[in-house]
């Protein structure tokens, strides 16, 4: 399979393609490691530490590649891999922080000569089903964690963005990893990764893609457990009371990066009557100052979308939303490659753009009265990842996010905003399960309790009541 460079559409590299037969052995391989080679937890987390440093010690390797086979800027490797390499450190100390817990369980009826207490387990082995716009950040998310929680890990990166995952999987092994407790398999969704779903011995299942693909995974796992990050059209609100130079930056930068190709990038903004002109002009004017282009060339901002189709895809939205009634303010036009940032006013309702994901360097904004118009219309979708809201007003603020049916309200930001420590995730179609290094290990693995039952009680408790006697003397 080759590995296509996304602005040139020329072939980089050539993958050997995975067939589901190996999908059966990689999943074999894995409940070998984990039943006959466990790691204890220091020995995890060390592992991950050493591969944090080797991951940064190829930077060169692996912001070329990440360039050539997502289209993105050397910026975003750059920022990517350092994300990468912070996720596997942060795995590594919460592997020595991920513990169990006491149960109060002397308070319950028959309790008194009871001891309780939990421990974590690992739940054998996670089938990651990585996505095309962060092959670097967001394979790590599933691969520290479940390495942290002592699981083995069969990865299936998106067929477009492979060499991320294979970089990543490199520094583990290299790291001292044992090959048994990384599988990596490159293939299409609709065999390679239909096949890792269907197998009943895997136990959990990480994705992070679109909606329908979701569905489809839900439907397929069984009673696996499931993290399933989806896809969004989040909105950020702008008051009448905002910082409007600060929210037009983080607006242009929330909303065009990666080309518009991350779930949380702004796609909607909902702004008040009385700010809108201002804003608009603002945001209009850094929209036509972004570069467009090779993402070869440090000088490009805005490289080019995954890939033709999704270009003309992206430009078909664009052009209902115009013959909707919307203002085109800046862009719209495209090249084989590219789509130009473009830029959207007075959006009508029933532009498929406010309600559908775009996934493209789109960003749709429409004038509302008041907060409350505002939360309402940017609940008025089936998504629900996160949201932004720009005010001076702090009651402003937590009123919006006490009301905002989305998984991360982020306050004089955009929906953009994500630390890689934080708790992420959505509601709706939007998915369920946190991502956030803490968090994931806490799901990938499993609880048992711990009940130890006294028989004998020492000298010094005799005479002490069972409630379970019914006040006899014990």
């Amino acid at each position: 399979m080759d590995v296509l460079d996304k602005f040139t559409r020329k072939p980089v590299r050539a993958i050997r393609q995975a067939e589901p037969d190996h999908v059966t052995r990689a999943v074999t391989s894995a409940i070998a490691a984990v039943s006959s080679r466990p790691l204890d937890v220091r020995e995890r987390s060390e592992i991950l530490q050493r591969a944090a440093s080797a991951l940064l010690d190829e930077r060169a390797a692996v912001t070329s590649d990440y360039v050539d086979e997502t289209g993105f800027t050397a910026a975003d490797a750059s920022l990517e891999l350092d994300r990468a390499a912070e996720i596997f450190r942060l795995s590594a100390q919460e592997a020595l922080r991920s513990a169990g817990e006491v149960i109060p369980i002397e308070s319950a009826p028959g309790g008194a000569s009871r001891v309780s207490y939990t421990i974590r387990r690992p739940v054998g082995v996670v089938g990651a089903i990585a996505p095309f716009n962060a092959p670097l950040s967001t394979v790590a998310h599933k691969i520290g964690p479940a390495l942290a929680a002592g699981n083995a890990v069969v990865l299936k990166p998106a067929a477009q963005t492979p060499l991320s995952a294979i970089n990543l999987c490199r520094a583990l092994l290299s790291a001292g990893l044992p090959q048994t407790y990384v599988s990596l398999l490159v293939g299409p969704g609709e065999s390679v990764g239909q096949a890792l779903v269907e197998d009943r011995r895997v136990r959990y299942f990480t994705f992070t893609g679109s909606t329908a693909i979701g569905l489809k995974i839900k439907q397929s796992s069984g009673i696996a457990k499931t993290h399933l990050e989806l896809g969004g059209n989040c909105a950020t609100i702008v008051c009448d009371d905002a910082d409007l130079d600060r929210a037009a930056d983080l607006i242009v930068r929330g909303g065009y990066r990666k080309a518009g190709q991350v779930c949380t990038s702004v796609q909607r903004v909902l702004v008040m009557e009385k700010a809108a002109a201002e804003l608009e002009e603002a945001v209009a004017l850094r929209v036509k100052n972004l570069v467009v282009g090779d993402p070869h060339d440090a000088r490009t901002q805005v490289g080019p979308m995954i890939s033709p189709g999704e270009r003309v895809r992206a430009q078909s939205m664009v052009e209902q939303a115009v013959h909707a009634g919307s203002r085109l303010l800046v862009g719209g036009s495209s090249s084989l490659a590219t789509l130009e940032p473009t830029l959207l006013t007075d959006v009508p309702l029933e532009a498929i753009v406010m309600h559908d994901e775009i996934f493209a360097p789109v960003v749709a904004m429409r004038r509302v009265a008041d907060l409350a118009g505002a939360v309402e219309l940017a609940n008025g979708t089936r998504y629900g990842l996160q949201a932004g809201i720009f005010t001076k007003d702090l009651d402003r603020a937590l009123w919006a996010a006490e009301r905002l049916d989305v998984g991360g309200v982020m306050i004089n930001d955009t929906s953009s905003y994500h630390a890689d420590l934080m708790p992420y995730g959505g509601t709706k179609d939007s998915g369920f399960g946190l991502e956030g290094p803490k968090y994931a290990i806490a799901d990938m693995s499993v609880s048992c309790t711990v009940v130890i039952n006294r028989a004998n009680e020492p000298e010094g408790r005799k005479g002490y009541r069972d409630s379970s006697t019914d006040g006899a003397e014990v």
